[in-house]
Formats: structure tokens, sequence, C-alpha cells
């Protein structure tokens, strides 16, 4: 968990206002629905109306919607950079929505031109969440975070020997903060209406200013 004042710098730099207008707000936001196995329905909707929230509040947004491997890594590495050329005093966010997975505790985006098969393909077909964290910690911002709509079931699990449900939990380092949509192992909804409960839910409480991202994240 991050300490108190990072807590309240971060909340500070998502609401809108004036006194930290010159902080800098770069956010990478994917949304990934068109997948030839279990396409979903809402992501590339929650990427939409994500990317929308975070440009109201002043963020630079990168932007992509149904996003190949290599359209993925290009981004994360091109946030990467953005993130270090902005200084330390930046505020980072990335943002997913798609379908992901955990293999041995490692939890991976999958990208909607995936072939996937089998476990082993995982490795090489997605892209590894714990890398995208690595290359916002090494840009050196002074807040990093990440967050997951991705814990919808697994549309490969037949094929997998772990068997497992949802995400493993994922230790942030210093200055960062990973929230999930549900509970580690757990599966989440992709819901029934245009977006997310999660995303819809999150869009609104960001916008209240001044909150803490504790009390934010329980909203």
């Amino acid at each position: 968990m991050l300490r108190f004042a990072t807590i309240l710098f971060f909340a500070l730099g998502f609401s809108v206002n004036p006194a930290f207008a010159d902080v800098p707000r770069i956010a990478l936001v994917i949304g990934n629905s068109s997948y030839e196995t279990a396409p979903l329905v809402n992501p590339k909707n929650d990427a939409r109306l994500m990317a929308e929230t975070l440009r109201e509040l002043n963020f630079e947004v990168i932007e992509i919607i149904d996003a190949s491997q290599r359209t993925m890594k290009r981004a994360v590495r091109d946030f990467g950079k953005k993130l270090k050329a902005a200084g330390k005093d930046t505020v980072a966010v990335f943002y997913y929505a798609g379908h992901g997975v955990e293999v041995k505790g490692e939890n991976f985006r999958i990208p909607v031109d995936a072939q996937i098969e089998s476990e082993g393909d995982v490795d090489i077909e997605a892209v590894s969440a714990p890398a995208i964290l690595s290359t916002m910690e090494h840009a050196g911002a002074a807040v990093n975070f990440i967050i997951l709509d991705a814990c919808r079931d697994n549309p490969y699990a037949t094929d997998f020997r772990s068997g497992t449900r949802g995400l493993s939990r994922m230790d942030a380092p210093k200055g960062s903060l990973v929230a999930y949509s549900t509970s580690p192992g757990s599966v989440a909804a992709d819901g029934r209406g245009k977006y997310s409960p999660y995303t819809l839910a999150l869009s609104r409480e960001m916008k209240k200013p001044n909150v803490q991202v504790e009390t934010m994240l329980r909203q």
C-alpha cells in the first residue's frame, strides 16, 4: 500500500485542481474486444470511457482499441519514453480492459491476435503484466497507477493444466498501486450494459475532487 503522502499526492493529481495544473499526467489506455476466441462487448467501450475521463482530468492519453501484440508492446515502450521525458513529478496511469490470464503466478494481457492453444503459448503470444509495471517503474514517475479490468473468465481454460481462474496478486513497487476489478483469483463479469460495472463506477468516482485513492476505490 502506498504511503499516505503519496496517496494524497496522487489523489490531488487526479482532481481538477488549478494548484496542480503543472504536474504532468500521462496515461496509456488499452481496450481489447474483437477476439477470434471469446470476443467481448465492453472493453472497447470501457477504454473509451476511461480515456475520456482521464482527458477531462488533464491527462495526455494514449488510447488504443483492439490491439495486436506488436501494437501493445510498442505502446508500452512509447508510454515509458513519454513518462521518462516528462520527468519525476509525473502521474502515470495504465488502464487495460480485455482478456487477461494467469500462468504460474504471472499475469498476462491478451492481444486480440493471440493464437493460444495451451499454457505454453501464453508467454509467446501475450503481454506480461509485470513487464508493463517494470517499464513504468524504470521511467521514474512520481506515482504509477495500474488499473486492470481484465479478470474475465479464461477463454482457454480447458487447455490449461493449472485451471486457474482470474488473475494473481501483483506486488507493486514503492510509488505504485495496482487496482483490480475483482479480488485476485476471482472472475469479474463483462457487464450487461454498455460498460463494465467496475469501469463505470471508477469513472464516476475519479471525477470527484480531492478524494484519497483508498476512498475512491472503496466507493
